[in-house]
């Protein structure tokens, strides 16, 4: 990917699974000048970076757009495995597939949902941005800095991130260049993105397995408000979710998914519907400071929380028989990978580390069940 960028082309990632465009644009730790998932590439330094849906995935939509990329002229990257391709689609056009697990690997099941946790909803996270993080780092040893975005939730970004748009009065919509015009950056051996990416991540999964007592809490009150007729309130703020799931419409003639999903909001003010009553349950893993007001109110009505956010516990918020905090250590700005000489970190952790806490939750409701 970074011979092509280096040699002119631009980047795009288009949605052959919709919630890769969540993940992957306009995140902090990622880069500014990517190019719109619509956007039609016109030379062959193009690059295509592409998420691959799971075998029995490929709808009508999904294909036709696949056509459409294969037709086209940009080099195709895959986040997946050379086998999830459907039957008839040329390997040989792509340049190259990240690997990882089958689809079909994971923990538990619930009619149609097998399994109910997936590890390829961790895979594909984790797989791609180590990709695009060592892909940055190519770009560094071949002399050019992609343009990172800083976090919205750090000071001052606003107005660093904006300074990099070039605007005129020519055309729209207006955009920033996918590299830094002089800028030096000291070179990065190969593997240092996904070194210092993985070891975050495996200091949070270690963070997790301390924490197993709040993890069989939180998924015996998960079960208990399934077997009470319930569907807990579920929001989790790292961009993919609930896209990621790919989770059907809901038919009263089919498995229905145990968790119910809110929109990606961090205020728990907002984050909620204003129904939930007494003996309910939400879990929420945010991305901003805690609203301790906002909290206290939703305890208040009787409403189990499971919560946490990367700026951890707050003081005020004491113990309570219905509040079970959990610890996920994952960097407030987000980016977890310093850039030596650059002012902003690469590669967003938070995804991947509350897709680690939900399928260890999932698991533990899941056996409280008693699913197989």
């Amino acid at each position: 990917m970074a011979r092509r960028l280096l040699a002119g082309g631009q980047i795009f990632a288009p949605g052959l699974m919709r919630f890769w465009e969540h993940e992957f644009y306009g995140r902090a730790g990622g880069l500014m000048g990517l190019q719109a998932p619509s956007w039609q590439p016109a030379s062959k330094n193009d690059v295509a970076f592409l998420v691959l849906p799971p075998r029995g995935k490929w709808d009508e939509s999904v294909q036709q757009r696949l056509k459409g990329l294969l037709g086209g002229k940009a080099a195709l990257f895959a986040v997946g495995r050379r086998d999830d391709l459907p039957a008839g689609v040329p390997s040989n056009r792509f340049e190259g597939f990240t690997g990882g697990v089958k689809s079909q690997e994971g923990l538990y099941g619930l009619g149609e949902h097998r399994p109910l946790a997936p590890l390829r909803l961790l895979e594909i996270i984790v797989r791609g941005w180590i990709a695009a993080g060592e892909m940055i780092c190519a770009c560094i040893r071949g002399g050019k800095m992609p343009v990172i975005w800083m976090s919205a939730w750090l000071e001052g970004s606003f107005i660093r991130n904006i300074s990099f748009i070039e605007q005129d009065n020519l055309r729209e919509p207006w955009s920033a260049p996918l590299f830094h015009k002089g800028r030096y950056i000291p070179p990065l051996p190969p593997g240092y993105a996904a070194e210092h990416f993985l070891g975050m991540l495996g200091r949070i999964r270690e963070s997790l397995a301390g924490q197993g007592d709040r993890l069989a809490q939180a998924g015996k009150w998960l079960a208990e408000a399934h077997q009470a007729g319930r569907r807990p309130w579920t929001v989790l703020v790292g961009h993919s979710y609930p896209l990621i799931l790919q989770l059907p419409g809901e038919d009263k003639q089919r498995p229905v998914y145990p968790l119910r999903w809110g929109p990606s909001v961090s205020d728990l003010a907002r984050a909620l519907p204003g129904d939930l009553k007494r003996g309910d349950v939400v879990m929420h893993l945010g991305y901003g400071p805690v609203n301790v007001p906002a909290a206290r109110e939703i305890l208040g009505r009787g409403i189990r929380l499971i919560h946490t956010t990367p700026y951890g516990r707050p003081p005020g918020m004491k113990p309570q028989r219905n509040f079970l905090w959990l610890d996920l250590p994952w960097r407030p700005s987000d980016a977890s990978v310093d850039v030596p000489g650059y002012g902003v970190r690469i590669l967003p952790s938070s995804s991947s580390a509350q897709t680690m806490a939900l399928l260890a939750i999932l698991s533990e409701m899941a056996d409280r069940m008693g699913w197989s």
